[in-house]
């Protein structure tokens, strides 16, 4: 799950549209998570169809891109036993998307977590540290590379490789809803905050603000109530990773649900959390769960040497910027009276 400060968004939200009174709020769940579209247009009719386009088109995908529906591509893929599927255009189009991101970073974001992610039980009941040997047992089925894309929405996996698009999946819906937007007629949706469960999008002109821009606030670890900071956005979306989403503790020590791919265990970098602005909200997706495995110093390079906007917050209440921040969106450090650090 990707998380931005809730109750800021909640507050935006609210009183985006509150300079024109010709907007519209669909707040429906999918994906196992609230979902809100919020559309500003031309007259409320036109932001009421809007909005709910974006909810149908939401809804649509997720028999896509969830593996846990039996009736969806990827539950028939993932229990396929090696042999090769025809999936649909969607589903396919999210695969080939999640590994380009994994031959991007390396691994360092691989969508064939899933047994092991299954193994650990994070956000469940039974969520423990396994036995060393279960955990060496699911990395033999780890690895992007067991995908194999045939063309014509053929896929097969190899080595019992299993895929989860979690990784992605709510990026991936909110590029398909920012598509939907733009193909509405000229002035029914001027503007728009798309909010999936945490992945953002901000398009097209906010009216409650001078210039159109939409401020976005990034969580503060130790107080989801607070924030660190904010971006103000227009076209982008802000999408944050981090280690207090979803845990558990066990003998005094706290397990989070970012893994790292090559130990098979939580990626322990030293980084609690990891924002990035982006155009595509499935690439900001996949980039916030790499870059923490990869963690600051590595990360920092990479998003040097890919021109990527991200926002790394530490163990140590160290807050660091990449340059490409500064392009990206208007940022604005908060954190002082809460004790973090403008570490630039």
């Amino acid at each position: 799950m990707k998380r931005i400060f809730a109750t800021f968004l909640l507050l935006l939200t609210l009183t985006a549209c509150a300079a024109k009174p010709a907007s519209y709020t669909a707040d429906f769940f999918a994906m196992d998570t609230f979902m809100s579209v919020t559309v500003c247009g031309e007259s409320e009719d036109t932001a009421r169809e809007a909005a709910f386009a974006c909810e149908q088109t939401v809804n649509a995908l997720e028999p896509a891109l969830s593996r846990t529906r039996e009736d969806g591509d990827l539950y028939r893929l993932n229990h396929a036993d090696g042999t090769v599927c025809t999936v649909s255009d969607e589903t396919y189009a999210a695969i080939e998307a999640a590994v380009q991101y994994a031959e991007l970073t390396g691994g360092a974001f691989d969508p064939t977590m899933a047994t092991l992610t299954d193994l650990w039980s994070i956000n469940t009941e039974n969520a423990h540290v396994p036995a060393q040997a279960e955990i060496e047992a699911a990395l033999a089925k780890v690895g992007y590379e067991n995908i194999v894309l045939l063309g014509d929405n053929q896929v097969q996996l190899k080595n019992g490789a299993q895929i989860d698009l979690g990784g992605i999946g709510k990026g991936f819906a909110t590029d398909a809803a920012a598509d939907v937007l733009a193909a509405q007629d000229e002035g029914a949706a001027t503007g728009a905050l798309v909010q999936l469960g945490g992945n953002i999008g901000a398009f097209g002109a906010n009216p409650a603000r001078e210039g159109g821009g939409w401020t976005i606030g990034v969580g503060d670890p130790d107080d989801t109530a607070d924030y660190v900071a904010t971006v103000e956005v227009q076209d982008k979306s802000v999408v944050t990773s981090g280690d207090y989403e979803r845990y558990f503790e066990q003998d005094g020590k706290r397990y989070h649900h970012i893994f790292d791919p090559a130990t098979g265990y939580p990626a322990d970098t030293g980084l609690r959390s990891v924002t990035v602005v982006d155009e595509s909200s499935t690439r900001a997706d996949a980039l916030t769960t790499a870059l923490f495995v990869m963690g600051l110093e590595d990360g920092m390079a990479f998003c040097a040497q890919n021109g990527i906007a991200a926002i790394f917050v530490t163990s140590e209440k160290q807050v660091y910027t990449t340059d490409a921040v500064a392009s990206a969106c208007i940022y604005t450090f908060l954190g002082a009276d809460k004790g973090y650090n403008d570490a630039q």
